[in-house]
């Protein structure tokens, strides 16, 4: 699925995606995710959704 919309994506011209999740133990398997699918962490927001749980945004270029 993420592929798929990867390739809509560039297709339509974008040149980056970005996906934000939460820094959180909870959000791990997700973060974990994101990098197999070959996104890199590219910025951290410190107790952005709340205290101690941080902004984790992912990028992939298209």
């Amino acid at each position: 699925m993420t592929a798929h919309l990867e390739n809509m994506l560039h297709e339509k011209g974008a040149r980056l995606l970005l996906a934000d999740t939460s820094g959180t133990d909870t959000f791990a398997a997700t973060r974990k995710f994101y990098a197999a699918k070959g996104y890199t962490e590219e910025a951290r927001i410190k107790d952005f959704w709340e205290a101690g749980d941080d902004k984790v945004t992912f990028t992939k270029a298209l």
